[in-house]
């Protein structure tokens, strides 16, 4: 019998689900808890119910979990930005493997399957290297900082909270970020609404990369008139922020509520930032463009890279295809044990900066290819002579592999295809269209995000012969 909608339930919350919520079963119906942790018996309001699943939020919590802590930020609860920080650490971690291990055996059909252990985050608070502040203008004026919680059954993102804090960041980003707040209420002109196609002010982008260089990113719409506040808020940053490596002005004329800039004026500094890995002794570099692709977690990125690194298991006799390569941050990181690398990514913006990147760590033998994967891979369609390449790693978006790129694998028969992934269930999808030519043999979850129900997944896959 479905639970009715608005009665409140008690239960014990067993397990989280993949997008932060906790996992309960009343009368042997699953319900899905907002605010519940594992280890927590919850007052539980019920707002939706299905036939085979109920949803609900937890109004009060009647015995908590030994796995609660106090949340370290101010702001928990109201902005969006993290759902998990009131559960200890090594049990986020301990969730999200487990998340990835059901998705695996449900959806991917995989059997008996052993996890190497997770990867954690060499950091969990002061992760992230990249920030991306959203303006907005209400009645009571303009706004500038992260969006709250999407309100429940709505088709629109949440309001803009003013921060005055943020523990996945470097102080010092919201510090510029929030003058970067006072500067534009100050110029009396509104933030852009999506809706009426109106006001100016649209997203500030602030990179922090290892190497201590900072950009701003501030996107706009489009108006020539302002470019003055331009000029002023450069002296600005001048003036409170003279190490600020670079200040970019982009213009976007789309309404999609997207941080990504379509005309990009350099405005101050350097036209990049630099961001470096080290392997082994070698120093990878990176040089990223304002709308540039990289792991928002730089730390991360390189337990992340290594766990690809280890997977591969390449040699210099070895070439590497490099699908969905970006930046080419993949293959420029494990250019130096593969005797070639061929990078394919369909933004040409993007292959033109990981030539610049293999070119700025003396690379002469990575070659990347502007092209989509849509119809195959191109230039490689398995047939003939040609010999496969060795290690195939693929890193497509959340919605996973397309069809014609799963269908044109099968047919390339590489001995091993590592996939990256940043969502389990359409990474375990993948893994089940690809079965009938590979076999799963190692899979690492490896967490990016702490305190926000994000994180990837590096699966090794193996030709059966």
């Amino acid at each position: 019998m479905p639970l009715p909608k608005d009665s409140l339930v008690n239960c014990d919350i067993e397990s989280l689900a993949y997008g932060g919520r906790g996992v309960a079963h009343v009368d042997g119906m699953a319900v899905f808890v907002a605010g519940g942790l594992p280890g927590d018996t919850v007052s539980v309001r019920i707002v939706r119910s299905k036939k085979r699943f109920a949803e609900g939020v937890a109004e009060a919590v009647i015995t908590p979990s030994a796995h609660r802590v106090e949340p370290h930020c101010v702001h928990f609860g109201t902005c969006g930005g993290c759902v998990l920080q009131h559960l200890a650490y090594e049990e986020q971690l301990a969730q999200k493997n487990a998340q990835v291990a059901a998705a695996l055996a449900r959806i991917g059909g995989v059997q008996g399957l052993v996890m190497d252990p997770p990867a954690a985050s060499p950091e969990v608070w002061g992760y992230r290297n990249k920030m991306e502040f959203a303006f907005e203008q209400r009645q009571d004026g303009l706004h500038l900082g992260l969006r709250q919680p999407t309100p429940e059954g709505a088709n629109r993102p949440g309001p803009v909270l003013d921060i005055a804090q943020c523990h996945l960041c470097d102080a010092y980003d919201v510090e510029i970020m929030a003058a970067v707040r006072e500067f534009c209420r100050a110029s009396g002109v509104p933030a852009y609404d999506p809706a009426a196609d109106t006001g100016y002010w649209r997203h500030l982008v602030i990179r922090h990369t290892r190497a201590g260089e900072v950009m701003a990113h501030l996107i706009t719409a489009r108006d020539e008139r302002k470019d003055n506040l331009i000029n002023d808020l450069a002296a600005l940053f001048r003036e409170r922020f003279p190490e600020m490596a670079s200040f970019v002005h982009s213009i976007r004329s789309r309404r999609s509520v997207v941080a990504f800039g379509e005309r990009i004026i350099h405005t101050l500094g350097n036209a990049f930032v630099e961001e470096r890995l080290i392997r082994g002794d070698r120093q990878v570099r990176y040089r990223l463009s304002p709308n540039a692709f990289f792991q928002t977690n730089t730390g991360g990125a390189g337990e992340l890279f290594a766990t690809i690194a280890d997977f591969c298991a390449l040699s210099e006799a070895q070439s590497l295809l490099d699908l969905y390569c970006g930046t080419g941050a993949i293959g420029i990181y494990l250019a130096g044990e593969a005797g070639r690398v061929i990078g394919v990514e369909l933004s040409e913006e993007a292959v033109a900066k990981a030539r610049e990147s293999a070119r700025l760590n003396g690379l002469s033998h990575c070659t990347f290819i502007a092209g989509s994967l849509e119809q195959g891979i191109p230039g490689m369609d398995g047939s003939g002579d040609q010999a496969p390449p060795d290690v195939v790693v693929v890193d497509p978006p959340r919605s996973g592999l397309h069809e014609n790129t799963a269908q044109a694998l099968l047919a390339l028969g590489a001995p091993r295809i590592v996939a990256v992934s940043c969502d389990p269930a359409t990474l375990a999808r993948d893994v089940k269209r690809l079965s009938d030519r590979y076999r799963l043999t190692r899979t690492r979850a490896v967490d990016m995000f702490p305190h926000t129900h994000h994180i990837e997944t590096v699966a090794l896959l193996e030709l059966v012969v």
